[in-house]
């Protein structure tokens, strides 16, 4: 398709129609003067002694006024605005809540199989030997009698809560009193040193101490 300087001004004067100032049926005004000259005018009609053209041009009607769409009655609708952070800023967390002391854990009052009582924070109660009496030669203990046990689980009781704090104390003064009276030198000072450590601790930390 061959596009002539007459087709081309007409393009151009076609775009200049806006939607605005345009309707269907406008008027477009192809003037040719004597010396051939061709000129398009949409605001008058051709200038006398020039051959006229009337081109008329469909132009698609305009498009609808935006119409925003109303909240129900009663809706706030409030802008949303996206705060970034500085070039370099660091995000700072929030303040941790501080929590005041609790209530120390649970004791549980054991009983052996030999009557000797002891507070202990494991729930599971322990297992013992205990020794079985044996007859040797002749029905005589001792005399070639061998050695028997059997396994016995101590009894163990949870501490009434409202004596917990004093058993936490006894338990917390037996751990220091075992771990001094253990020579520096002997395997089961370290031991028994973290033991009393860890448990004055927990009963420091404690609402038994506040």
């Amino acid at each position: 398709m061959i596009r002539t300087p007459h087709a081309l001004a007409l393009a151009g004067l076609l775009a200049a129609l806006s939607p605005a100032s345009a309707h269907a049926g406008d008027l477009v005004y192809r003037c040719t003067a004597a010396d051939g000259t061709v000129t398009l005018q949409n605001a008058e009609t051709c200038p006398a002694g020039q051959r006229q053209q009337v081109i008329e041009v469909d132009v698609a009607p305009p498009l609808p006024a935006f119409v925003p769409v109303q909240p129900p009655p009663g809706l706030r609708v409030l802008p949303v605005t996206a705060v970034a952070p500085a070039a370099g800023a660091t995000v700072q967390p929030g303040p941790v809540a501080a929590t005041g002391p609790e209530p120390p854990p649970p004791l549980y009052q054991c009983l052996r199989w030999d009557n000797e009582r002891y507070l202990t924070e494991d729930a599971v109660p322990a297992t013992r030997c205990r020794p079985l009496n044996t007859t040797g030669i002749g029905g005589l203990p001792g005399l070639g009698a061998g050695q028997a046990c059997e396994q016995v689980e101590d009894r163990c009781d949870a501490v009434p809560e409202e004596n917990l704090c004093r058993a936490w104390k006894s338990r917390v003064d037996e751990a220091e009193f075992r771990f001094k009276v253990t020579p520096a030198q002997s395997p089961a000072a370290r031991e028994r040193h973290a033991e009393y450590t860890a448990l004055a601790a927990t009963y420091a930390a404690s609402t038994c101490t506040r």
